[in-house]
């Protein structure tokens, strides 16, 4: 294994801020999910153990879990700090203790890093071409879903108003980086070349994951094709979106729960509509480092049931819709003794908690759904409305959503013009995937003020808050990295 020094050294001139576990680096013998350069390479077994560890890497980031989950949705006006509890308030009002608070998911490129020596550092001959080829695909399409989810964060989106002033996106590293000589620093890539190699990741991700439909615990076709539905989304790319988000409906298997009970009961075991689920060991492993003080479950609907859903959230259900008491709760502290959490009733009005995460495992543990089909039918919903012009075009598969949700027929007013379509579904994306990493990500990809929770803007679409700063850390690690325009100074 390289000294503790190089492998210090490595992670310094790479892109990445939050290093590994100490435990991972000073082990004598390593596990399946800390494993040295050299050996990773070189055997069957070491390379399956690369593998799970990228896995691995996405649970135990904080970046790639609570805050890609929930983030999005305190940094908007989906879910406010409950009174008592400071967690993510920062993100709720935007501000804070050194400046603007904002989603900086830098942990996402430890998973890149393991993602790249699957894809090109594995030497020939030590996997059967099959096994190969399944292992080179998953790693391209978590590469390109992280790369996206921070692009989405650091940069703004092709097309847009941002992007004609400001076109510089993230750090692309694609190769394996084996030794400090791999390990240069790079400039940051415009938003095409970001766009077209997230794009390039998935096009071949699908060759060679052709057919690959079932442990929905792995990144399957059907996972390839909704993330690039999510990518043609917020690249404005609305027939494309549309086209990809009906494959991965059909690839995945998966279908709308459409009853009451099934509504009540989809996120108290395996997801029936998860398209990627990351499975968790309650024993063994905890999310970003602790599921009591760091977990979803923990931030939401138990322990410190820190983000409670806004008004601006709850209001939005119709009379009748399924989701307002399967997805909610009242809001209590501590689940195994019932104690009331103090204070939910001053976030929203009907004094409950988001119970989405709600720890069915044991252990504050959950698994973690990435993609579910329902967000596919979202996509195709704007998509073939934006590609045609025209809300009719949308109404099906938004209409079949709905039903499923007993959430009434989409409303005459909403099929108005593409306006009142896209306010809509706005809403309806909150209303469905709320605690799933989406809402401030909607407001910017669509050039929408990000709204507080008593409905007054917080920040302007086109102030340069909108996007992420890298801070000074990174810059001092990278020389070669621009920051975002506005924080040179203001910060």
């Amino acid at each position: 294994m390289k000294t503790l020094k190089n492998r210090f050294a490595v992670l310094l001139v790479l892109p990445v801020l939050a290093l590994p576990a100490c435990t991972d680096l000073l082990e004598d013998v390593e596990p399946a999910t800390s494993i040295s350069f050299e050996a990773a390479l070189t055997s069957p077994e070491a390379v399956q153990a690369l593998r799970a560890s990228m896995y691995s890497k996405i649970r135990s980031s904080f970046d790639m879990t609570t805050e890609y989950m929930l983030g999005a949705g305190a940094l908007a006006d989906e879910t406010y700090n409950r009174p008592g509890s400071s967690r993510f308030n920062a993100l709720n009002e935007a501000v804070g203790a050194s400046g603007t608070a904002h989603m900086a998911p830098f942990g996402g490129y430890e998973v890149i890093q393991e993602a790249n020596m699957l894809i090109g550092g594995i030497e020939d001959g030590v996997l059967e071409q099959a096994e190969l080829d399944l292992y080179r695909g998953e790693a391209l399409a978590i590469r390109a879903w992280v790369n996206h989810s921070l692009a989405r964060a650091f940069g703004y989106e092709p097309g847009t108003a941002g992007a004609s002033s400001f076109d510089l996106s993230i750090l692309l590293r694609v190769d394996p980086t084996l030794d400090l000589v791999n390990a240069e620093p790079i400039p940051r890539s415009t938003i095409a070349e970001t766009y077209a190699q997230i794009k390039a990741d998935l096009a071949e991700a699908k060759t060679l994951l052709a057919g690959v439909n079932g442990d929905k615990s792995y990144v399957t076709e059907a996972f390839v094709e909704a993330v690039r539905a999510r990518v043609h989304l917020y690249a404005g790319e609305w027939a494309d979106a549309a086209s990809a988000a009906q494959s991965a409906i059909d690839l995945s298997g998966r279908s709308l729960v459409s009853t009451e009970a099934g509504i009540a009961t989809m996120w108290r075991g395996p997801n029936p509509e998860a398209i990627f689920e990351l499975v968790v060991d309650p024993s063994t492993e905890p999310i970003a480092g602790s599921n009591v003080n760091s977990g979803l479950v923990s931030y939401t609907s138990d322990q410190w049931v820190a983000q409670v859903p806004t008004d601006a959230l709850v209001s939005t259900y119709g009379a009748g819709d399924w989701r307002v008491a399967g997805w909610h709760n009242d809001c209590i502290a501590e689940q195994t003794t019932g104690a009331t959490a103090v204070g939910c009733d001053e976030i929203n009005s009907l004094g409950v908690s988001l119970t989405k995460w709600n720890g069915w495992k044991g252990n504050l543990a959950t698994d973690i759904s990435y993609m579910r089909v329902s967000e596919m039918y979202l996509i195709r919903a704007e998509g073939l409305a934006k590609a045609a012009n025209d809300p009719n075009a949308g109404l099906a598969p938004l209409q079949a959503l709905r039903d499923a949700r007993n959430a009434g027929a989409v409303p005459a007013e909403a099929l108005a013009n593409m306006t009142a379509f896209e306010d809509f579904i706005l809403d309806e994306r909150m209303r469905e995937l709320s605690g799933e990493g989406h809402r401030f990500f909607d407001l910017k990809r669509l050039g929408r003020d990000i709204l507080g929770r008593d409905g007054d803007p917080k920040m302007r679409s086109d102030s340069y808050r909108i996007l992420a700063p890298f801070g000074l850390g990174a810059q001092n690690v990278n020389p070669l990295l621009v920051e975002n325009p506005g924080y040179e100074t203001a910060e």
